[in-house]
């Protein structure tokens, strides 16, 4: 079987496609990978950058979907349904972009039989740690007004679904036009450009008016952000995708009953493992009630990760990016 495995630290031209053992058939459940999802946390491993380093060389993806082979009797405990021939989802720290995976049982979720393989590949890590973000961490309640930064990214996207999905009034932040058609495409009330934003948001909503941010951008947006909110107002930190760590000054949480909360869904589930099924059929539960739209997706083939992680590296990618073995 082959794998993507990182060989170095120069970036995505670092990622080769090589031949490697297929993982044994022992006490993790075996799945046949269709599509593995690519995300910003894999292009800051190409560059040794990501906070869990690893020795060279390892194969990256943390979530995927595909086709069970085999669940051996210890990997599946009565009552998890796990079957050779199901359809399902994975959700790991690493080692997704492979042909073979082996997952323990509680990170093996049941695929809905009309969600596409890209669609469930793109659904683990960025879906589960925004509804971790809203409904966890904020505590999102419906007709809250939710501002998302980086709004057409994979983050961003699923933020934008899922808060239109629990019943948020939502506002995407996006840096281009079109970008901002996509962002309402998927569900947003408003979409403004990421130059003058605040302004913006304050022409159609008032001061002080945003009940949640969820940001996975940092960089200098925090102050106005804060600005934003409204009392009891939270903001969501999910990452630092423009590259900079933002520095906050508590004063204007003091005087403003504001708050800020890290969202670091990867360790929290790594502490409390029960959460990714209990998240996963709280998802399940709203695309089945027609609640979530289709999941967008941008697809490369499964040999082409280096072109999968470019397209983020250059702000190219809308919606989550998968690599499918379908194309």
């Amino acid at each position: 079987m082959f794998a993507h495995q990182i060989t170095g630290f120069t970036g995505p031209d670092d990622v080769r496609w090589t031949e490697v053992a297929e993982p044994p058939a022992d006490s993790d459940v075996l799945i046949d990978v269709v599509a593995a999802g690519v995300s910003f946390a894999d292009l800051l491993q190409t560059t040794g950058s990501y906070q869990m380093k690893v020795d060279l060389p390892y194969t990256p993806g943390m979530d995927a979907a595909g086709v069970i082979r085999s669940v051996p009797a210890e990997a599946a405990p009565a009552g998890t349904g796990l079957a050779a021939g199901q359809r399902v989802a994975v959700l790991l720290s690493r080692g997704c972009w492979r042909e073979v995976i082996s997952a323990p049982a509680a990170r093996v979720l049941p695929l809905p039989a009309d969600m596409s393989f890209e669609a469930g590949a793109a659904a683990p890590l960025n879906y589960l740690t925004a509804l971790f973000a809203l409904t966890r961490r904020a505590r999102a309640q419906p007709g809250e007004t939710l501002l998302v930064h980086g709004a057409a990214g994979g983050v961003g996207t699923a933020a934008v679904q899922l808060g239109r999905a629990l019943g948020l009034r939502t506002v995407a932040v996006v840096s281009d036009q079109a970008k901002a058609d996509f962002a309402l495409r998927c569900g947003a009330d408003h979409a403004v450009r990421s130059d003058g934003w605040l302004a913006a948001v304050r022409d159609l909503l008032g001061e002080r008016a945003v009940d949640i941010v969820a940001d996975p951008v940092g960089g200098d947006r925090m102050t106005d952000s804060l600005r934003s909110l409204g009392p009891e107002g939270r903001l969501l930190v999910l990452g630092f995708t423009a590259g900079q760590i933002p520095t906050v000054k508590v004063n204007r949480l003091l005087l403003g009953n504001t708050g800020v909360l890290g969202v670091a869904s990867r360790e929290y589930f790594e502490q409390r493992p029960e959460t990714v099924a209990d998240l996963w059929n709280q998802l399940l539960e709203l695309w089945h009630a027609g609640k979530l739209r289709d999941l967008p997706v941008q697809s490369y083939p499964f040999g082409d990760a280096r072109g999968a992680l470019r397209a983020i590296a250059d702000r190219n990618a809308t919606g989550k990016v998968v690599l499918t073995r379908s194309a």
